[in-house]
């Protein structure tokens, strides 16, 4: 997430005060409810967060393209698949608890695919603007839905009673992260990382970030090691690193989309964070890396 205010302008200390206290409300409901989650044993409110989360996320990527009057049956289509995906999801891992088949992915990546060409059949041809609705379905299919059933993944990986500490522990390695950045780049940034996309960026907000991953890791590691399996001291030590920088590409990814729509925040449902992208951008980045990470050293 941004390391500036959302709705405040920069220099302004009460205001930036007031925002992070806003955000910091939404986030405690958040971590209440996946708190209460992991103590009850309960996956289904996780995968119920992630379905949600991952759903929502594409409702708002296709609101995106609301100026694009003749892309609305392609947002339909992504909306579509995505309710299908999370739907197939459920029916596959919550029974068994188990993890998701890879033909899900696969086969809503190959729908997305020709869905969209299809759409273009019944449409009168406009050269660059066809193509990019194509390309915006099929993006959008691998950036809210496939990226986020990562989060599945993770859940059921191996077995559900690790999985959902695994989850958490992405979660909060990546989120402790985006808090680290935010707090050290509103206090001490200075130095721009990239002021083309993010001015509000810096290097120190970056060093904010591994620190912030670190501390959550190593938390983790010190309350529930057995639990985090197969996670060592070492292989923690490394994926904490791994998955802030991950967390930082996929805030600048954001701020790419948002910048290139010429928007400021992708929503407002959420107080003091903005949309479900402005909240879940990080995560749709560390969550692949992380399951394959698990994978690996497995």
């Amino acid at each position: 997430m941004s390391e500036t205010p959302l709705s405040a302008p920069q220099g302004s200390n009460t205001s930036k005060g007031h925002v992070f206290m806003v955000r910091l409300g939404s986030t405690v409901v958040l971590w209440v409810l996946m708190g209460f989650a992991l103590t009850m044993k309960f996956d289904w409110i996780f995968l119920l967060m992630v379905a949600g989360f991952g759903f929502l996320g594409t409702i708002e990527y296709v609101g995106l393209q609301k100026a694009d009057a003749s892309a609305r049956s392609f947002g339909r289509l992504l909306i579509l698949l995505s309710i299908s995906y999370w739907a197939l999801i459920m029916w596959q891992s919550l029974p068994n608890g188990e993890e998701h088949p890879w033909w899900i992915d696969l086969g809503m990546l190959m729908l997305a695919l020709q869905g969209a060409f299809l759409l273009t059949f019944r449409l009168q041809l406009e050269g660059e603007h066809t193509l990019r609705r194509i390309s915006h379905t099929v993006f959008g299919m691998v950036y809210t839905v496939l990226t986020a059933g990562f989060l599945s993944r993770v859940l059921f990986f191996h077995d559900a009673s690790n999985g959902r500490y695994l989850l958490f522990m992405l979660i909060m390695v990546t989120k402790f992260g985006d808090m680290g950045a935010y707090g050290i780049g509103s206090l001490i940034g200075k130095h721009k990382m990239v002021p083309h996309i993010s001015p509000a960026k810096t290097w120190q907000g970056f060093g904010g970030a591994i620190f912030g991953s670190y501390l959550a890791m190593v938390v983790m590691m010190l309350v529930v090691p057995e639990k985090l399996l197969p996670l060592n001291w070492m292989h923690a030590m490394i994926l904490a690193p791994l998955l802030s920088i991950s967390g930082i590409m996929g805030d600048l990814a954001e701020s790419v989309l948002k910048r290139c729509h010429q928007i400021k925040d992708s929503g407002h449902k959420l107080p003091g964070i903005g949309g479900i992208l402005d909240l879940t951008d990080s995560i749709l980045f560390t969550a692949p890396v992380a399951y394959f990470y698990l994978s690996v050293i497995s």
